[in-house]
């Protein structure tokens, strides 16, 4: 057995370990901060390769029942998974661990697409490249933190002083806490997932 299988026997073991050991929803933003730092490490590359992908699960099984349940935390759960899904598609694939993510962002676009909104454009019509993703940490912290919205400017009409770029970007002049967990918006990034 060569060193890369025996590395790849060690973490599916510890994956295995792992998997049966249910993980708790986050109950504060403070304990958001946390995943949010975890969820990075495994966009960045940085987490060890066993936990990213019961992360990864972890997220698609919370995202499932706050999708059930209605709750607002399927917004983080929703862009969370999108964030760090690709891990078990393209990063260090695993069919059966991709087939249950691509399973719940199904249930996402399903769900939440046909709900109605009176926004104008989503985030997701725009969906970024992963190279543009280095933002999505911002959204992710506004998300987790209802505490902080009133801080974020609002549409582009409030910021007429700043260049067109900055004004039209959903990063900084359109991060609103509303647009970005709009059911549409959340269904649209699940779309853009399984495409």
């Amino acid at each position: 057995m060569s060193s890369e299988e025996s590395s790849q026997a060690l973490e599916e073991q510890c994956y295995d370990e792992e998997r049966t050991v249910p993980v708790e929803a986050p109950a504060t933003p403070e304990e958001w901060d946390g995943l949010l730092g975890g969820w990075e490490e495994i966009h960045q590359g940085y987490s060890f390769l066993g936990a990213a992908r019961h992360s990864v699960l972890e997220c698609a099984r919370h995202l499932e029942a706050s999708l059930a349940a209605g709750g607002d935390a399927r917004a983080l759960w929703t862009l969370g998974l999108y964030y760090i899904g690709g891990y078990v598609s393209y990063a260090r694939p695993h069919a059966p661990s991709e087939r249950r993510v691509r399973e719940v962002m199904e249930q996402v676009a399903a769900a939440l697409g046909d709900t109605a909104c009176g926004h104008p454009a989503h985030p997701c019509d725009d969906v970024p490249e992963d190279s543009e993703l280095e933002n999505f940490p911002a959204v992710l912290e506004l998300l987790a933190h209802p505490e902080r919205a009133e801080g974020h400017g609002g549409g582009p009409a409030d910021r007429e002083d700043e260049p067109d770029e900055w004004r039209m970007s959903w990063y900084e002049g359109r991060l609103t806490r509303e647009i970005w967990a709009c059911p549409r918006n959340l269904a649209g990034f699940a779309r853009a997932f399984l495409a």
